[in-house]
């Protein structure tokens, strides 16, 4: 089998003496955060021997590095610790273990992570503390907005999501892509900016004599991804979304439903004998599921989250694909990407709520951002870890290879142009969103899974009852 991997060069002396400099220079940013942090302590509350109470999401980052980051925090404020209680991978049921928290009125629980479509349905209810005066400077637009609501600031974001598009890079860039292989260009591979021009190309790969079962892995479960994943596809192709909701018509005649019927022969009417534009098996894959399909080379293409690089990067993450021509994973912004991430909350019901707003602070601050980027594999919410990235990649600094996870994200720059450029999209923005999410799948996800042509005729009124809490 022919190589997929490059020779990378290892760090230099001189690298390492660089990046320790930049690591002694994080850890001067740090103890200059716990100095100025001092003086703050005195205005904080005095907990009781009880620690700090975060409600979070499973830590899926690089080395657990959000937990690292708590762990941060114990050590320089040992007089306030914090504690991060981590609630199933599945995000609903993370949002029924928040929900049944705040709705009880919780006082043991005081930082709560959101989902960022929950934050607008957990502030109407008047379940979070407003942060007014807090310093929003530095974060990205997109992520930040999406902790207000109505113009009150609810959130900030801990991380940030947006779909991306992960595909077969040559690793000649001189060459041609070669469709056989699905092996693209970087050229091509920018190009894809909607989702007929995804289309198109996989109608050329799927046309070759290749092993592909289908042109792009993604996540159509019933769960959360569903709605996330066929929201995206709406807005890849350019449906018209409503100012101030982000809601989508579909009424009768409405061009989404006509996507919809779009998206059932995207997954069940051939391109090419047994291929598919959607992998069929798509309905039933969540990120885990999705990953393996594209890493056993079921697919040219995934639609996943930034954080998927790092397995990607990985030497053994095609190791039972043969491939004719070597290739490397390459990433571009998903067209119609969705943003998604963690914002973090206090809690309208916590004893502790001004140390809870520093810890917030903490968590989410430049240095926080800068580590979850490098470290955790996270897609950050502030601009300087992408930028930094690209300044070290133009200056020709090496990352690891495949054997390490270390160096400059080389992803860094798609990563930005996704949450800064014409997307990200957004979910609707409405107050009972876990309700609606829950009638769109539970009306969309057996019909588009089933080989019938369906009937979506039942949806625009199903979602209305949802939203009106009917």
């Amino acid at each position: 089998m022919t190589s997929r991997w490059r020779s990378r060069p290892r760090l230099s002396r001189r690298t390492v003496l660089e990046l320790l400099g930049g690591a002694a220079a994080v850890a001067a940013v740090g103890g200059a955060y716990w100095l100025g942090g001092r003086e703050r302590e005195d205005e904080w509350e005095d907990l009781g021997g009880r620690p700090l109470r975060l409600l979070a999401s499973r830590d899926e980052t690089a080395n657990g590095q959000r937990r690292l980051l708590v762990d941060q925090w114990n050590a320089w404020h040992p007089g306030h610790p914090a504690e991060m209680v981590e609630l199933p991978p599945i995000a609903d049921l993370q949002y029924t273990a928040i929900h049944a928290a705040l709705q009880a009125e919780d006082p043991d629980v005081d930082v709560v992570d959101l989902d960022v479509p929950w934050v607008a349905e957990f502030a109407v209810a008047g379940r979070l503390e407003p942060l007014d005066g807090a310093d929003t400077g530095g974060f990205l637009e997109r992520p930040l907005e999406a902790g207000r609501f109505e113009g009150e600031l609810y959130a900030l974001p801990f991380n940030t999501n947006v779909g991306m598009l992960y595909y077969r890079k040559r690793t000649d860039s001189k060459s041609d892509s070669d469709y056989r292989s699905g092996a693209l260009t970087e050229m091509e591979a920018a190009s894809i900016r909607t989702w007929q021009d995804l289309r198109d190309t996989i109608a050329v790969i799927l046309q070759e004599d290749n092993g592909f079962a289908g042109g792009i892995a993604m996540q159509l479960a019933s769960y959360e991804g569903f709605t996330v994943n066929v929201w995206e596809f709406l807005l890849a192709n350019q449906v018209e979304v409503a100012a101030g909701t982000g809601m989508i018509d579909f009424g009768p005649r409405s061009d989404a439903l006509g996507l919809l019927e779009r998206l059932w022969s995207d997954l069940w009417e051939p391109v090419a004998p047994g291929k598919s534009t959607v992998l069929p098996a798509a309905v039933q894959h969540n990120e885990d599921e999705s990953l393996a399909a594209f890493q056993a080379g079921l697919t040219p293409f995934l639609r996943h989250w930034p954080q998927a690089i790092r397995t990607l990067e990985s030497c053994e993450a095609f190791a039972a694909v043969a491939a004719d021509v070597p290739f490397e994973v390459g990433v571009v912004p998903m067209p119609g990407g969705v943003l998604g991430g963690g914002s973090l909350a206090v809690s309208a019901y916590s004893e502790r709520k001004t140390v809870s707003r520093a810890l917030i602070e903490f968590l989410t601050g430049p240095v926080s951002q800068q580590l979850l980027f490098e470290r955790g594999g996270f897609a950050a919410a502030r601009p300087e870890p992408y930028f930094d990235a690209m300044a070290q990649l133009g200056s020709g600094v090496a990352d690891g290879g495949c054997e390490s996870a270390g160096g400059p994200r080389q992803e860094a720059a798609a990563m930005y142009e996704a949450l800064t450029g014409e997307g990200p999209g957004q979910r609707p923005e409405v107050d009972r969103y876990t309700q609606f999410s829950y009638a769109f799948r539970d009306e969309l996800h057996d019909k588009l899974a089933n080989g019938d042509a369906p009937d979506f005729s039942g949806l625009a009124d199903r979602l209305e009852r949802a939203v009106d809490g009917r």
